[in-house]
């Protein structure tokens, strides 16, 4: 019976107004839908973006230690490697502590496009947060630390 009214209340729970879980995470998607959209070379689809930023970040790694942050297969990663290399974002390198291994890094040209997408998503959204009153602009400053925390646990 309990698993009965568990089902019952999971399906019930998206269409409950007062789900607080279901309006934040509503909320974070839609914004970060919208974040996604303002980028410079829009021929570059997410995970390239993000692979893009990681090497820019953190410097060069392997093909199989990026596909698995991105938690892709090392083939489908490959292929992620050769549409930014094409794009002439990344290059790839000799290890050189090991020549059998192979590093991508980011281009001056892919730490370029990081940082002008960087500036325009923040500029989009500082545009927005800068046209609220201060006391929404407040709530939405402990609101990040408080998604932060839930998003690092």
């Amino acid at each position: 019976m309990n698993l009965q009214l568990s089902t019952a209340a999971a399906n019930e729970a998206p269409d409950a107004p007062s789900d607080l879980g279901m309006e934040v995470a509503g909320a974070v998607v839609r914004l970060h839908r919208r974040l996604r959209s303002e980028r410079i070379d829009d021929q570059i689809g997410d995970t390239h973006y993000s692979v893009l930023v990681f090497l820019v970040k953190q410097g060069a790694h392997s093909l199989k230690e990026l596909s698995i942050r991105e938690r892709v297969t090392p083939p489908s990663m490959n292929q992620t490697v050769n549409a930014l290399e094409a794009a002439g974002y990344i290059e790839r390198h000799d290890d050189p502590d090991d020549r059998r291994r192979v590093l991508i890094a980011a281009t001056d040209s892919g730490i370029a496009v990081a940082k002008q997408t960087r500036r325009l998503r923040h500029a989009w959204i500082n545009a927005r947060l800068k046209d609220l009153p201060a006391a929404d602009r407040e709530v939405l400053e402990r609101a990040a630390q408080i998604l932060r925390h839930i998003a690092d646990s």
